[in-house]
């Protein structure tokens, strides 16, 4: 049981006392600055037998209000076990305020940190810039909790008319923050709600559009992995845009494997027996199991392995070139580009085939998703593949996450389905 007391610790410069309720608990002991202050006048000092002082407040309206919040005390920890708590987590649940002085924005910044230390960096780049154009809203670096009111939040929305993707996204990765900072600084058990309230219950984010047809044909596809194009640079090594065309068939060989994941692999995912063994960069640390994917490298691409290969713990040498993913990813589209601009896929530059009078053949630009979203159409609708069945290939979360609990997993479909796809594109006349 928690055992309360009054008591001074130090004299200050100007000759007051601070005032301070002393707590025992479990072995530990913890003082509560109650913000009164008392004189000389306000104190009596004893001595025991043994000679040790013992100072007492006498000041009465001190007393009277020390003995308020005592009581106060003592009734929270009857209504809740404590017997389990540490001293300074007791005085935690005792001193809640609430809100009022939690800063949202520090919650943040630690948040979006751990992010990045799982490696999700793409993902942390999203909610940074969320958390950026939200203070830009609101006029001040320093946000706390109790002024993110629905008002507020919603206000914030609906100012973003510019861009329907920034209306869903960033509200929802500032949901995202603030539903994670209730689950730490509140604990409903021991009745310490430090965040009182919960604005995104009462605001409506918009959903995000259903993207663009982002797949093509197989005969786009392998016309664009598997043409002989005037490869030829200026500078030394491989070009932009071999790159770009082998990236692109990695991509697609790899059954969608994520051009993010292809930069981030460490030369101790691949295993012996060519089998590559990964986490996805973008889900990795939300959830273990369902980033986590095993397959086969194709006979194909294995020449890549050594072409592309890394030094220092990488298992392609993409982090050499390019300072990050997203730097990665821009210049392989830009290759994949220049690729059908040859290939007359889509108007060159100079608009040579509206010239001509010819319509391009592609709706939208090619960029390193196009060879995911095709290789999940093409497994889905050529290749008898269950929606199931392209979900788990792609690594995306189950709909039965209690019963795959139960299940060990076998990635061995995948290779029998990616087979599939590859044989499917690469002798498609």
């Amino acid at each position: 049981m928690a055992k309360f007391s009054t008591c001074v610790r130090h004299k200050r410069n100007d000759g007051l006392y601070q005032v301070y309720i002393r707590v025992y608990h479990n072995n530990g002991l913890q003082y509560i600055n109650t913000g009164l202050l008392v004189n000389d006048k306000g104190l009596r000092t004893t001595f025991t037998k043994q000679g040790k002082e013992i100072v007492d407040i006498t000041d009465h309206i001190v007393q009277k209000e020390c003995m308020s919040r005592i009581e106060k005390y003592a009734e929270k920890c009857n209504r809740v076990n404590i017997d389990e708590l540490d001293c300074k987590t007791l005085i935690d649940m005792l001193t809640q305020k609430g809100d009022g002085e939690l800063s949202f924005t520090e919650y943040a910044k630690k948040y979006i940190n751990e992010m990045i230390n799982q490696d999700r960096d793409r993902a942390a780049s999203n909610y940074q810039m969320a958390v950026t154009r939200l203070k830009e809203y609101i006029g001040k670096e320093n946000i706390l909790f109790k002024e993110l009111t629905s008002k507020v939040i919603q206000a914030w929305i609906d100012s973003m008319k510019d861009s329907a993707r920034k209306k869903s996204l960033y509200p929802a990765c500032i949901r995202a923050i603030f539903n994670e900072a209730i689950k730490s600084y509140n604990d409903y058990d021991l009745d310490i709600v430090r965040i009182q309230i919960n604005p995104f219950a009462k605001v409506n984010i918009p959903k995000q559009r259903i993207p663009e047809k982002r797949s093509e044909s197989a005969e786009i596809i392998k016309k664009i992995l598997t043409s002989k194009l005037d490869f030829s640079s200026n500078n030394e090594g491989i070009s932009r845009k071999e790159m770009a065309q082998d990236v692109g068939m990695m991509i697609f060989c790899l059954a969608g494997i994520n051009a993010a994941d292809l930069y981030d692999l460490k030369d101790s995912a691949l295993k012996d027996g060519w089998k590559l063994c990964y986490r996805r960069k973008k889900t990795r640390g939300k959830s273990e199991k369902g980033s986590y994917m095993e397959i086969t490298v194709p006979k194909p691409i294995r020449h890549l392995f050594g072409k592309y290969e890394g030094k220092n713990g990488k298992l392609f040498l993409f982090s050499k070139r390019y300072a990050n993913d997203n730097d990665f990813v821009k210049h392989v589209n830009i290759g994949l580009k220049q690729i059908c601009e040859e290939l007359e896929l889509i108007d060159d530059k100079d608009g040579n085939l509206k010239k001509r009078k010819k319509k391009p053949v592609l709706d939208s630009a090619i960029t390193t998703y196009t060879f995911r979203h095709s290789w999940a159409t093409i497994a889905r609708n050529k290749c008898g593949a269950s929606t199931a069945d392209v979900a788990f290939a792609l690594t995306h979360a189950s709909a039965y996450s209690v019963t795959d609990g139960y299940i060990q997993t076998d990635y061995s479909p995948n290779d029998k389905l990616n087979k599939k796809v590859i044989d499917y594109v690469l002798n498609a006349k």
